[in-house]
């Protein structure tokens, strides 16, 4: 972002950070579709206690839906990044966190602590697609 944004090429920053986005969206869903169908496996990798295995059988789709969206919001986050348009990543967060914050602090379950960490995933993805969208990170020259 920073080369072709400081070579004044805003068309050229847009494209690289649209493959950034089709590449990391499709390592996200094959990442999250290989530990879908390793459901079975994963967890016994890491106990043997049958209370967890449960736990971890019923928290794994929150687990791997979460995948394709964090993809996707981390490379925003690197093209915004890159951009040099960390404030708004900073007021982005905040609202994802002010979302996020009532949920997790009054889940009861642990699966409620993983639909508030989904939440804030989409939040992040909501308010950084909509800038990354807008194109209003792509400045060059002397606005920048």
């Amino acid at each position: 972002m920073g080369r072709a944004l400081g070579a004044g090429d805003a068309d050229e920053a847009y494209a690289a950070a649209r493959r950034m986005l089709e590449w990391s969206l499709a390592a996200g869903l094959v990442i999250g579709g290989a530990f879908l169908a390793l459901a079975d496996v994963v967890p016994h990798a890491f106990t043997s206690d049958p209370k967890v295995i449960d736990q971890a059988r019923d928290l794994w789709p929150l687990f791997c839906a979460m995948w394709p969206v964090a993809a996707i919001v981390f490379a925003l986050d690197g093209i915004l990044i890159g951009a040099g348009d960390t404030a708004y990543l900073a007021a982005a967060m905040g609202v994802a966190f002010v979302v996020f914050a009532p949920i997790a602090l009054t889940a009861d379950t642990v699966t409620v602590v993983w639909v508030a960490l989904d939440v804030l995933m989409l939040v992040r993805l909501a308010t950084l697609g909509a800038r990354f969208a807008r194109r209003r990170w792509a400045l060059v020259g002397a606005h920048a």
